[in-house]
């Protein structure tokens, strides 16, 4: 008979899976539905009311009639609500990696601190190079989260949501518009990338939902 555990690496009572990583995944998906009802009612019909009305109004209409203030707020609150609960979701996945390596990290010699490298990047590197976790089956994963970690550096690093058309940002222009689900429009001398809905957010969550799994159960026979 078989049946699916943790690794034995992971094999800690003071860590219980479905608490630390499964209802706080639920959480986000439960409180992203709550929120996008607001959202819809008060931010994204009245940004489709005002763009309807800029296309179809007169320059006299949109001089006398057009509230620019109030159009700009919600255009903001707008790109807030969907950037900061990518953040979360990005702090979340940095968060349960560093965990799960401090779970293994107490048998082993060599500490987390003893690698180079940073977040994702360094306990990626724990879990493969110290733990000797067969991480094969995660390739397709991990390269979408290294896509998602570009996306973020962007929104955290930069005041802007653009990438300029010039020969140093050619790769990350590529890997940026290969995010499923990210809106990039081109302006001409550059891209703006744009967070519109809550599908990139669901994807993320899958993505990492997967990717812990795989990292913290094996199957085991008895």
């Amino acid at each position: 008979m078989s049946f699916r555990g943790p690794k034995s690496v992971f094999d800690n009572r003071s860590f219980q899976y479905v608490v630390d990583v499964l209802f706080q995944l639920y959480s986000f998906r439960e409180y992203i539905k709550l929120t996008e009802r607001t959202i819809n009612i008060e931010i994204k019909n009245e940004l489709s009311r005002y763009n309807k009305f800029l296309n179809e109004s007169s320059d006299f209409e949109i001089e006398h009639m057009y509230d620019f203030e109030d159009h700009t707020i919600k255009t903001l609150t707008h790109q807030l609500y969907y950037n900061s609960i990518f953040i979360s979701i990005y702090s979340f996945l940095e968060k349960k990696m560093f965990q799960l390596c401090k779970l293994a990290e107490v048998n082993e010699t060599i500490k987390i601190k003893d690698l180079s490298g940073e977040g994702i990047f360094k306990y990626y590197k724990y879990l493969k190079k110290v733990l000797l976790l067969d991480l094969d089956n995660l390739n397709e994963d991990w390269t979408r989260i290294t896509k998602y970690n570009k996306l973020r550096n962007r929104l955290v690093h930069l005041t802007t949501n653009t990438i300029d058309k010039s020969e140093n940002n050619s790769k990350l222009i590529k890997t940026i518009a290969s995010i499923k689900n990210l809106n990039v429009i081109d302006k001409g001398d550059y891209y703006e990338f744009e967070i519109s809905s809550t599908k990139i957010l669901l994807d993320f969550l899958e993505v990492i939902e997967n990717f812990l799994d795989k990292i913290y159960f094996e199957r085991k026979v008895f």
